[in-house]
């Protein structure tokens, strides 16, 4: 593992041990996750960088956000891509990607506080938690270094977030009900998403598909952090 991918796995185990240590500082933690959670809100203007720094042609519509972490040139870089890659930026997207997965599961360890303390938001937590995680082990493991690394930890995270944000929107529908219907909302949009990058090949969309179907999630996690800070405050 080249050192950058080293750094990016010590940071990820380094933050999930501070994590434990601070479990009980509430007034940090929440603090620290409505941080973790807007910041998301930068990650597709990273992604538009890369995008155009790319030298060969990259299709946004079609292409999947992973191509533009690959780490070498050219065509067959992976296995099932013949596409011709090139992203001299892909260590940015790789720490986009790792910085962006560490952010999700802070966020959703750290911001559970504000959930009501019922059974459902703990399986919804550790949903979003496994969601981040998965997301950061993308960054740590391009696709062309080691493509079962890359994608096994991968699919869950595709899939995980749908009833997480059901389990949340059901648990605050009375105590927060605005927020529910928000919540309802976008794991519709991200269940839509992921219905139908399983036509594939019919639906000639994936990478646009990917990227609501993640989209979706941050947005709900943006919008979710700034609300509940005003609630807090």
């Amino acid at each position: 593992m080249d050192s950058p991918y080293f750094l990016m796995a010590l940071l990820t185990i380094i933050v999930i041990c501070v994590i434990f240590l601070l479990r009980h500082q509430r007034t940090i933690i929440a603090k620290t996750g409505f941080i973790c959670w807007i910041s998301l809100s930068i990650y597709f203007i990273i992604d538009y960088i890369v995008i155009q720094t790319t030298t060969a042609p990259y299709n946004f519509l079609a292409q999947p956000m992973s191509d533009l972490g690959v780490t070498t040139c050219g065509t067959d870089t992976y296995v099932l891509s013949s596409l011709e890659i090139c992203s001299p930026y892909h260590l940015l997207m790789n720490w986009t990607f790792t910085f962006t997965g560490i952010a999700i599961f802070v966020g959703a360890l750290f911001l559970h506080q504000f959930w009501p303390d019922r059974r459902e938001t703990t399986i919804a937590t550790i949903f979003l938690f496994i969601f981040g995680l998965s997301y950061t082990i993308a960054g740590i493991f391009p696709a062309d270094v080691n493509f079962l690394w890359h994608t096994i930890p991968s699919i869950p995270g595709m899939i995980v977030q749908v009833p997480a944000l059901i389990l949340i929107g059901l648990s605050i529908r009375k105590e927060m009900p605005k927020l529910s219907i928000w919540t309802f909302i976008c794991a519709l949009i991200t269940t839509s998403a992921l219905i139908l990058m399983s036509l594939q090949p019919f639906v000639d969309f994936f990478g646009l598909l990917q990227r609501i179907l993640y989209g979706s999630v941050y947005l709900w996690m943006v919008i979710t952090a700034i609300a509940l800070w005003r609630k807090k405050d």
